[in-house]
């Protein structure tokens, strides 16, 4: 049986652990973890083999505890290398109604450059933190009202790609499927109390839309799939 008929699998890679965790369909607290300890690095080539070995061996575990196999999910990512990175982008118009498309087209347009100039990071979270509309600042993206000038505020949180193949081939050794990868910095903003802290949580949180400013991507679409079916998640 597929795992997304029963819920979700989330993966949390800290410095020295990893940690399984399964959530079942409409929960926000795991049913079943699996924590263990993990060589420091990751990116050494000797240490890569002994995760991956840990890894599987304790994948079996959860999957016999459970009943089913485990095929995809999510992981949050503790790592030095995420960098967070502030733009603003502005647009003038004849004066028009504001809906969303305009957002969406102004966002892709951020993403579109970042993508041409920046070889080495990989988005993993877009955040609008601010709109300012004919001079007026919001936090939300206000109703169909009438403007001329529209200025967004946008944070890009990256991760290094070397370390992002380095995790797709981990799990892809294992036959895992990556969902989303979240940053665990920023993702624990949102816990409510340190007890509730654990990766697993606050990744749960996070792709469940505690963040209502954050921008989600799908993946792997068409490349003529208009924007417009690419970005959601924005004005829910």
């Amino acid at each position: 049986m597929n795992n997304s008929e029963k819920g979700d699998f989330y993966f949390g890679i800290s410095d020295n652990k990893i940690y399984i965790c399964f959530f079942e369909k409409g929960k926000q607290k795991y049913s079943n973890i699996i924590e263990f300890e993990i060589p420091d690095n990751l990116m050494n080539n000797l240490n890569f083999k002994v995760i991956q070995n840990l890894l599987k061996e304790n994948i079996r575990k959860l999957e016999k505890r459970l009943g089913f196999f485990l095929n995809d999910g999510n992981i949050s990512i503790q790592s030095k290398s995420y960098q967070s990175i502030l733009f603003s982008i502005k647009n003038v118009f004849d004066e028009k109604v504001l809906d969303k498309k305009i957002v969406i087209n102004l966002v892709q347009s951020m993403i579109q450059q970042f993508d041409n100039n920046e070889k080495n990071l990989s988005i993993t979270h877009i955040i609008i933190n601010k709109y300012v509309i004919d001079d007026r600042v919001y936090s939300y993206l206000p109703n169909e009202i009438r403007f001329k000038k529209i200025v967004l505020e946008i944070e890009f949180i990256c991760l290094d790609k070397e370390l992002i193949n380095k995790v797709k081939r981990l799990f892809n050794e294992c036959k895992i499927n990556i969902n989303k990868i979240v940053s665990y910095d920023y993702a624990k903003r949102f816990l409510i109390s340190d007890r509730d802290d654990t990766m697993c949580i606050s990744a749960n949180k996070i792709l469940n839309g505690e963040n209502q400013s954050e921008v989600f991507l799908t993946e792997a679409l068409p490349k003529k799939t208009s924007i417009f079916n690419k970005i959601f998640g924005l004005f829910d």
